[in-house]
């Protein structure tokens, strides 16, 4: 009955931060561009390592086609999805005090922030994720767009939101227990990285570090939806319910952060 009430506040959030996106446009777009040379980069670097080999001739798991759409993929999900710019933005209001208005809000400050990060990324993508989707659209058209396929694609990507705006949610809430977070954002940004698999399909990985890197939830945040795109036959059922179950843990643990914080701010208010 009261479900209305309730997520008209946070769908309000979101859809002043879509106005934001669209606001700083030019901040966006410049992004996009950078992203296109990135990307151009990517491809000759990929076209190295293949050797001149065909568009569907495999190496490993991938073929050079496979590889070049992951990677390309990739680099606009870093500007899509929640990043390092949550983690300051939160820092820096609980470090000059902004976040007590915060709390004056008809809703949850998790949830706020939730709502928030889901409007920003929804306007980023249409400002640059689908564009370069379009530009780079020749390059999925091999793919056989299945029904299946596409849940499967919406379910990995859901995944990975959730699990890479509950590792900057909390590393900027860290600052209500420690004196600076940039530390954390590197060592985040670095497990990223190197085992999120934003460099290259962690299918690519030696087979020991391929099967441990799974383990964790940086794989989940990059890698389970960029290899559900390009259908890279390592992602399967096994490794998606793994990702269910980080994206589940995370969010309770950044619940949990988020009532020891808030309780740590009143004591120290008086």
């Amino acid at each position: 009955m009261h479900s209305p009430h309730t997520l008209r506040p946070h769908l309000a959030v979101a859809r002043m931060q879509i106005r934001l996106s669209f606001h700083y446009r030019t901040r966006a777009f410049s992004q996009g561009v950078g992203a296109l040379l990135l990307i151009a980069l990517q491809a000759a670097l990929w076209k190295a390592v293949y050797s001149g080999a065909g568009d569907d001739t495999p190496a490993g798991w991938l073929s050079l086609r496979q590889t070049m759409v992951y990677a390309a993929t990739g680099t606009i999900w870093v500007l899509c999805l929640p990043n390092l710019g949550l983690a300051r933005q939160l820092e820096t209001k609980i470090r000059d005090g902004r976040i007590t208005t915060e709390l004056l809000m008809p809703m949850g400050f998790f949830s706020q922030w939730f709502s928030a990060a889901v409007g920003r990324s929804l306007g980023i993508t249409a400002l640059v994720g689908l564009p370069a989707a379009a530009v780079g659209g020749a390059l999925l058209l091999p793919f056989d767009l299945s029904v299946g396929y596409l849940l499967q694609l919406a379910l990995t990507s859901a995944i990975a939101f959730v699990i890479l705006f509950n590792l900057s949610y909390m590393t900027g809430l860290s600052a209500f227990f420690i004196r600076r977070v940039e530390g954390l954002n590197e060592v985040r940004e670095a497990l990223l990285l190197l085992l999120g698999g934003s460099m290259m399909p962690i299918s690519l990985y030696p087979a020991p570090l391929r099967d441990a890197v799974v383990w964790t939830p940086f794989a989940h945040g990059f890698y389970t939806p960029l290899g559900t795109l390009v259908k890279d036959p390592f992602v399967d059922t096994h490794i998606i319910v793994i990702g269910i179950i980080w994206s589940a843990l995370l969010t309770a643990a950044s619940a949990l952060c988020t009532r020891s914080s808030l309780r740590k701010l009143v004591i120290a208010g008086g």
